[in-house]
């Protein structure tokens, strides 16, 4: 393996310059290249670290650490230009980046597929020779043995140092290890990774870079909080004032991302820009009544912002109409957010055992965050100014660098966590049981040699008799015959759903089946749960509702209680309320907040799995999915298929339908259509609940009518029925259909039921 260390006294403008660094020891400089000779390029030279892999990459896998705004898309260029035959698969952890990188790629390659879960691009044949995607999309693929993947020739994954990621490193790990096993050249990217060398080492990369050079220097200072606050006079505040006061007291300018440890601090920080500084708030989901300001804009992205708010806050901050940007550290990976300024509050503990500062955020993450400093061709260095509570800046100082000599390590390298998932009812069996079907799936009676290949195995040994261990206890339950998955465990490994959340949703299915029309919401919201990846958590809502959740929550649980049985512990409360459509009378609400804003693509698969296992009638399927996709509830849910409407307005109309007693959809669109008075009037008193003003209950009232006056029967998304279709029918023949011609298709198909056409 050639190994080189680009050196911080790198010199390079747009002009061309020097590059210092040490290959394999040895001191050298060399000129970075002009680019002239390179089809696409789009400067006139190289830059230091593109003209190191461009010199002396020569084929293989390759891992390369750099700091952000280094290039590394046109790297991507420059690994395709040595990878000419065949298709090149660049992936990455967030749905926005990959559309970043999809329109970046798309100038440079041409044609470029892109597959992020999306039902738009789901049907769309992939004949690029070029294809970006999230990792979960390339792990079904592969999973799936689908085409696009088997004939990729070359892979980039990108913000690799997600593999130690507990919710998502597995998945980045088992890409990795199918690239190694079949000798896909891999091109590994990453920011700042302690044990970089390790991880070289494992992927059998060919040539290392690792560059200490940044393309904006950094300027780092550290401050103890309490010293700083003094300085700004801050007096008797609460802790949001104090961060504000010290925020203004910088005097920052350009652009600023400001990182938080915890989220409610964030959302105070918030209220105190509004309130006392008078600044105006983009976000429209607040835990707060956001007063109407004309100063400069403010904002705050943490996991619980709306996935439409946070696209809308990235978009602002990228055009430079937001200067200001509080975040928490889940801003710091995966997005491509550049700032002049980044600010980091640090809480130090010390831990009387190891006799050491343990800090949050964790020290990776701080670097992380760093990294977000600087931005190319707009500022001439990146400033960035940790604060720490708890702990003294040299003990900050001395952590940060004996954090880049720790050892390399994956999500799983470790052990398991053994603090259960809320998504799964047995998470340690769920995972050892996904880890070992996605190989078994793929080759066989020969998972186990792949599994000894990955950096988890390799580093703890234990995780294969953990997992042989599974291997029996699936044989014993039915999944495995005769070594090989049964056509449902394939299903199963294809979906990424584990055999033991299977097992717990048809438990569950069983009381589901006995429902009365108005238990339907909570006990199939509850069914379908260990099928939906993604945790809730009951924080959240307390956060937007305060204490209106906790009633509503022990009413859910009590009630689940008596008619199941069983404590529930999976947060299936938070599915419910979101389901029954209980966010609605919150006017600080405008969207369903956290994981429950993203649900559209979890739904389309969570339809896509159960028309494939023929449990339900596809009525109730396509009830269920637009339950969860919209949250509206079980006998009006088809409401979510009418485009324009989202979960208040749909809601508004649901409640609307409960008090002129209309039982479903159809029954309510034919109402208002109609002109019915009482339909009509009960909709303005619903619409009463969350607007204050006569005259915005009118405006909301009259664009509802005119959404509901273009409504067309049969009601259903053309996309999802289509994408749901060529599970039976193919791609080709799926595209054609109309959406009767597609539910047609589905009501035939699942469970063999034939559509009542009366």
């Amino acid at each position: 393996m050639k190994t080189i260390k680009i050196l911080e006294t790198t010199a390079f403008t747009e002009n061309g310059g020097t590059v210092e660094l040490l290959e394999d020891g040895n001191f050298l400089k060399i000129p970075t290249l002009p680019s002239n000779s390179i089809p696409n390029f789009p400067f006139p030279y190289l830059n230091p670290v593109q003209t190191v892999f461009y010199r002396h990459y020569a084929g293989g896998n390759t891992l390369i650490s750099s700091p952000t705004s280094s290039g590394k898309t046109l790297i991507s260029l420059l690994f395709r230009l040595k990878n000419k035959e065949g298709r090149l698969i660049y992936t990455a952890p967030t749905r926005s980046l990959i559309y970043e990188k999809f329109k970046e790629f798309r100038k440079i390659f041409g044609r470029t597929g892109i597959r992020t879960g999306d039902l738009i691009e789901e049907l769309d044949e992939l004949n690029q020779q070029t294809v970006v995607s999230t990792y979960e999309s390339l792990l079904s693929a592969a999973r799936n043995r689908a085409k696009w993947f088997e004939e990729a020739e070359a892979v980039i994954i990108d913000e690799v140092h997600i593999i130690r990621d507990k919710a998502r490193g597995a998945a980045v790990e088992e890409i990795v290890t199918y690239c190694l096993k079949e000798e896909k050249p891999l091109l590994c990217l990453s920011a700042t990774i302690p044990g970089a060398h390790e991880l070289a080492e494992w992927i059998k990369a060919e040539l290392f870079i690792e560059s200490e050079w940044r393309p904006v220097p950094l300027k780092r200072e550290v401050f103890n909080f309490s010293k700083l606050l003094r300085k700004a006079k801050g007096g008797k505040l609460s802790d949001a004032e104090k961060i504000v006061s010290v925020i203004e007291h910088l005097k920052l300018k350009g652009k600023t991302l400001v990182f938080l440890p915890k989220k409610d601090l964030g959302w105070e920080a918030l209220k105190v820009e509004n309130v006392i500084y008078k600044k105006k708030i983009l976000n429209e989901t607040t835990p707060f009544k956001r007063e109407e300001a004309k100063g400069e804009p403010v904002a705050f992205h943490n996991a619980d912002v709306p996935q439409e708010e946070r696209e809308t806050i990235e978009r602002e901050f990228k055009k430079g109409n937001l200067n200001r940007l509080y975040a928490t550290q889940t801003l710091a990976y995966g997005v491509n957010l550049p700032a002049d300024n980044v600010v980091v509050f640090v809480r130090g503990y010390f831990d009387r055992f190891t006799y050491k500062y343990s800090f949050f955020p964790d020290l990776l993450t701080i670097m992380q965050m760093e990294g977000r400093a600087g931005r190319w061709g707009f500022s001439k260095e990146g400033k960035s100014y940790l604060i720490v509570s708890g702990a003294k800046e040299e003990a900050l100082l001395e952590a940060l660098e004996e954090e880049l000599e720790s050892p390399f390590k994956t999500a799983l390298s470790e052990g398991l966590e053994l603090r259960e998932r809320a998504a799964c009812q047995n998470r340690t069996k769920s995972i050892l049981s996904l880890m070992m079907l996605g190989p078994m799936v793929r080759y066989g009676r020969n998972w186990k040699d792949s599994i000894k290949e990955t950096f988890s195995v390799k580093k703890n040994p234990l995780l294969l008799s953990h997992l042989q261990q599974v291997e029996e206890e699936l044989t014993d339950l039915g999944f495995i015959e005769n070594g090989k998955p049964t056509p449902l465990c394939l299903t199963l490994a294809a979906s990424y759903i584990s055999p033991y959340c299977y097992l717990e949703f048809k438990n569950r299915l069983k009381h589901a089946e006995s429902a009365t029309e108005e238990e339907k919401t909570i006990l199939y919201a509850f069914a379908v749960r260990p099928l939906i990846k993604r945790d809730f958590s009951p924080g959240t809502l307390l956060t937007f509702t305060g204490e209106g959740f906790k009633p509503a929550s022990a009413q859910i649980t009590h009630y689940l209680h008596k008619r199941v049985g069983e404590v529930v512990k999976d947060n299936s409360d938070v599915l419910i309320f979101y389901a029954l459509g209980d966010l609605y009378p919150f006017s600080n609400v405008a969207r369903p907040p956290g994981e429950l804003s993203n649900l559209s693509s979890e739904s389309s698969l969570l339809a896509s799995f159960l028309c494939r296992i023929n449990a339900l009638d596809f009525d109730t399927v396509h009830r269920i999915t637009m339950m969860i996709r919209q949250g509206i509830p079980f006998s009006y849910s088809l409401l979510a298929a009418v485009e324009g409407l989202g979960y208040m307005r749909g809601n508004a109309l649901v409640r609307a339908a409960k008090l002129t007693g209309l039982s479903n959809e159809i029954a309510l669109i034919n109402s208002l259509k109609e002109k019915q008075k009482e339909t009509l009037e009960a909709l303005k008193e619903t619409l009463s609940i969350r607007l204050s003003s006569k005259d915005a209950v009118n405006r909301e009232f009259n664009r509802i009518v005119k959404i509901v006056e273009k409504v067309k029967f049969p009601l259903g998304n053309l996309k999802l029925l289509r994408f749901l279709a060529s599970t039976f029918i193919g791609r080709e023949k799926a595209l054609k259909l109309s959406k009767e011609e597609a539910l047609e298709v589905l009501f035939e198909n699942v469970t063999g039921q034939k559509k009542d056409k009366s």
